[in-house]
C-alpha cells in the first residue's frame, strides 16, 4: 500500500477509535437504572455551556428539571459520570449525617502545582483540610467579626464620602456596580487580609487591584482550569505542574504577607485583621471565647460550624497565611459583589422593597446621629429587613449555584422508585443549589423577589435543608459571617448616601452571561448615583 492509502485507512480508523473512547462511559447510568441527561460525545453534559446555550450552572443542573420525581439523576462532566442530588433531605444526609463518606470537594489543587491555592481551604482535602478548617474557625466567629467591623465601617464611610464628593462635582455618577463593588471589596479585603489601605476607585491601576483580579479570575484560561479541576485527576495538575493562579500574583502576596508580619513583630504593631489572627494561630493563641456564642448569629443565612475548633500544633508558615488570605478573596469578594449587585437590581424592580429598606436605614442613621454614634456590628445585625433582603437575594441569586463533593468511602443511595446505586470512592456528586432555591415546592412563586419569606412570621415555614447559599455541613463556607457583614455594610452605606436609578445600559430583565463560570450579566449593572437629597425634581 502507498503512503496515501495508509493515510486514508488510518485517519478514519483513528477518528472512529477516538469516538468510541469519547462515548465509552455513556452507558454508565443506563446499566444502573438511573435517569440521566443525554450526553454529547467527549463533552458529555458540558456542550450546552461550551456552545453558549446555557450558563454552566443551568447546564449542570438539567436533570433537576427533567426528572422532578427522582431524588437524584445522572450527568456527565465530559466523560466522567456523576450524580446530581435533587432531594434536600438527601443533600443533608450526604453533607452532614454521613459527611465522612463525602469529606472532600472534587476540585483539589496539589500544592506541588500551586503552592498557594493548594493550601487554600476550598481546594484542600483529607487531613490537611480538617486541620486547616478547625484551626481557622476561631478567626471567623462573631466576636472576631465585630472586632474587624470598625475597619470595614471606617473604610466604607470614607469611600462613600469620596464618591459623594465626586457625584456633587460631576452632577451625579453613572457607574457599573460590579466594577465599583469589586474595587471597594478589593480594598476592604486587602485591608482585612493584608493590613494595607488603598483606594482602587480613584487609583484603579494599583498593584493590589491588578493582582486581586488575577487571583479571583474565573474566565478565560484560568476559568477553564477551574472547570477542569472538577473532572481531571489531581495527578494531571501535579505531574504537569499546572498552576491555576499566575506565579507573579502569588509571589506578590507572599512577599506582602512576609514583610507585614516582620514589620508588626519588630514594632509590636497590633491591628484587628486576619494577619493578626493568623499569627495568633501560629502561636497557638487563637481561641474560641464566651463572647463568640453571644454573637453567633449573623442573620438567617448564618451557617453552623460542625467541627470543633483547634489550634494545637498550628504551624502556619507565611505561605499558609497567604493561602488563608487568598481564601478570603475567593470566598468573600465575588460573593459579596454578586449579592450586592443583584440586590440593587431587584430593588430597582421592586420599589416597595427599596422603600422599606431605605426607611430602616434612615431610621438607624437618625438614631446614630441622635446619640452621636457610629454604625456598630450589633446595630447592623439588628437590622431585620436588611437581613431579609440579603437572605432573599442569596436565595434568588445564589452566587454559588452548584457545589460538589467527592466520594471518600463507598455509599448507597436509593431513589423514590426503589432503585439503589452504589457510589464508589472518587465518584462525583453535585448539589444544585440554584435549582433547589427556585423550586416551587420549597418556595411558592420562586421567581418573585419577596424578602417577606424571611420575616419573623414566615421564616419558620422555610425548609432549612432547602436553603444552601453557603453550602451545607462541615465543608460549608467558613467565611459566611464575613460575607454577610460585608454585604450588609456595603448596602447600608450605599443606600444611606445615594439614590440609585437604573441606566439604559442595564438590561431589564437581566440577561446572564452564559459563558461566565460565575454569576454575571451581559451588560453589567449600570446605575446612576445621586447623593441623597439632591435628586432633580
Amino acid at each position: 500500500m502507498t503512503s496515501l492509502e495508509w493515510l486514508l485507512l488510518l485517519v478514519p480508523t483513528a477518528i472512529y477509535l477516538f469516538y468510541r473512547w469519547s462515548v465509552a462511559t455513556f452507558d454508565y447510568f443506563e446499566k444502573r437504572g438511573v435517569p440521566f441527561v443525554k450526553p454529547v460525545p467527549l463533552l458529555g453534559g458540558m456542550w450546552n455551556f461550551f456552545s453558549g446555550k446555557m450558563h454552566m450552572v443551568d447546564a449542570g443542573s438539567l436533570g433537576y428539571e427533567m426528572f422532578p420525581d427522582s431524588r437524584f439523576s445522572g450527568f456527565f462532566a465530559f466523560r466522567k459520570p456523576g450524580y446530581l442530588i435533587h432531594d434536600p433531605e438527601l443533600v443533608k444526609q450526604i453533607t452532614i449525617k454521613d459527611f465522612d463518606h463525602f469529606a472532600d470537594h472534587t476540585n483539589v489543587v496539589p500544592i506541588e502545582a500551586d503552592p498557594v491555592l493548594g493550601r487554600a481551604l476550598f481546594f484542600t482535602e483529607g487531613t490537611r483540610w480538617k486541620h486547616g478548617r478547625s484551626g481557622l474557625s476561631p478567626a471567623f466567629t462573631g466576636r472576631k467579626m465585630r472586632n474587624m467591623f470598625a475597619l470595614l465601617s471606617n473604610y466604607m464611610e470614607g469611600a462613600m464620602g469620596r464618591l459623594v464628593d465626586d457625584a456633587r462635582r460631576d452632577g451625579g455618577l453613572e457607574l457599573e456596580m460590579r466594577d465599583l463593588f469589586q474595587k471597594l471589596g478589593n480594598d476592604v479585603t486587602t485591608s482585612l487580609s493584608f493590613g494595607v489601605e488603598i483606594d482602587s476607585v480613584h487609583n484603579p491601576n494599583n498593584e493590589f487591584m491588578r493582582r486581586g483580579k488575577e487571583l479571583i479570575a474565573t474566565d478565560g484560561i484560568q476559568g477553564l482550569k477551574f472547570l477542569l479541576l472538577t473532572v481531571l485527576p489531581k495527578s494531571f495538575f501535579r505531574t504537569l505542574r499546572i498552576r491555576i493562579i499566575p506565579k507573579e500574583a502569588t509571589d506578590f502576596y507572599v512577599d506582602v504577607i512576609s514583610k507585614t508580619i516582620k514589620q508588626r513583630e519588630e514594632h509590636n504593631i497590633v491591628r484587628p485583621d486576619f494577619i493578626h489572627l493568623l499569627v495568633q494561630g501560629r502561636k497557638n493563641e487563637l481561641k474560641m471565647e464566651q463572647a463568640d456564642d453571644q454573637l453567633k448569629s449573623a442573620g438567617f443565612s448564618t451557617v453552623e460550624e460542625h467541627l470543633q475548633s483547634s489550634t494545637e500544633n498550628s504551624q502556619y508558615s507565611d505561605l499558609d497565611i497567604t493561602a488563608a488570605a487568598a481564601s478570603f478573596f475567593f470566598g468573600g469578594l465575588e460573593t459579596t459583589t454578586t449579592v450586592i449587585c443583584f440586590a440593587l437590581y431587584e430593588m430597582s424592580q421592586n420599589p416597595n422593597v427599596k422603600q422599606k429598606l431605605q426607611a430602616e436605614i434612615d431610621q438607624v442613621k437618625e438614631q446614630l446621629s441622635t446619640t452621636d454614634s457610629k454604625l456598630s456590628y450589633e446595630v447592623l445585625q439588628n437590622m431585620k429587613y436588611l437581613d431579609m433582603v440579603v437572605s432573599e437575594t442569596l436565595r434568588r441569586w445564589a452566587p454559588l449555584g452548584l457545589t460538589n463533593r467527592a466520594c471518600t468511602k463507598p455509599y448507597t443511595i436509593e431513589d423514590n422508585n426503589g432503585t439503589k446505586v452504589s457510589i464508589q470512592v472518587g465518584d462525583l456528586i453535585q448539589i444544585p443549589i440554584q435549582s433547589i432555591h427556585r423550586d416551587h415546592r420549597f418556595y411558592p412563586d420562586p421567581y418573585k423577589f419577596d424578602p417577606e419569606r424571611f420575616s419573623e412570621e414566615n421564616k419558620a415555614n422555610i425548609n432549612r435543608s432547602a436553603f444552601l447559599p453557603f453550602g451545607s455541613g462541615p465543608r460549608n463556607c467558613i467565611g459566611s459571617r464575613l460575607a454577610l457583614m460585608q454585604t450588609k455594610c456595603f448596602l447600608y452605606y450605599t443606600l444611606a448616601n445615594f439614590e440609585l436609578e437604573l441606566c439604559p445600559k442595564t438590561d431589564v430583565p437581566i440577561k446572564l452571561n452564559k459563558r461566565s463560570v460565575s454569576l454575571d450579566t451581559l451588560s453589567g449593572f449600570w446605575f446612576r448615583m445621586v447623593p441623597r437629597g439632591e435628586m432633580k425634581k
